[in-house]
């Protein structure tokens, strides 16, 4: 498994570089408004030029994302893990205006017993332009709020079930 070095970019975002097994080097800039950028550079380490880049929007970056991660094909090495997770999805939700679940918390809704969903993490910011905290694995007293993005896992139907709340 390769080492993944990352660093701040002040008013930017993150900058994340990975060496492959091949040699290349992989460079992923996540810009704080969403936007992806993609530079892959070759083994020769003669030229500090990338040999290709590609800039992605956000949702573009996740698409991607969740091909490489298998979403959408399993390569057949992992049928055994696929039978296990077969039907278990992560997703990324943001809460609305309109949502019913404005000011209860995880244990008023009893989530886990039920619906079968486990709230993994929320993403938030208390003001517009402030910085984004994030809380992992909240626990029964956790109050939903307008603007937070809240990542769930659980099964497929019930997560569809879940986002008609939303």
């Amino acid at each position: 498994m390769s080492d993944i070095k990352e660093g701040d970019l002040p008013g930017i975002g993150k900058k994340f570089e990975m060496e492959l097994e091949s040699g290349e080097k992989v460079v992923v800039i996540v810009h704080d408004e969403g936007m992806r950028e993609v530079y892959q550079f070759n083994t020769s380490g003669e030229d500090d030029d990338p040999a290709s880049s590609v800039t992605m929007t956000d949702l573009e970056a996740r698409q991607v994302g969740s091909i490489i991660a298998g979403t959408f094909y399993k390569p057949r090495k992992l049928e055994k893990l696929q039978l296990a997770l077969s039907d278990l999805r992560i997703e990324w939700l943001k809460i609305t205006q309109n949502s019913q679940i404005l000011g209860k918390s995880i244990g008023d809704l009893g989530l886990r017993k039920n619906m079968g969903i486990n709230v993994i993490a929320c993403i938030f910011s208390k003001c517009k332009n402030c910085q984004v905290t994030s809380q992992i694995n909240p626990g029964p007293r956790f109050v939903f709020e307008e603007g937070q993005t809240i990542v769930v896992a659980g099964a497929a139907e019930n997560i569809k079930k879940f986002e008609k709340l939303i």
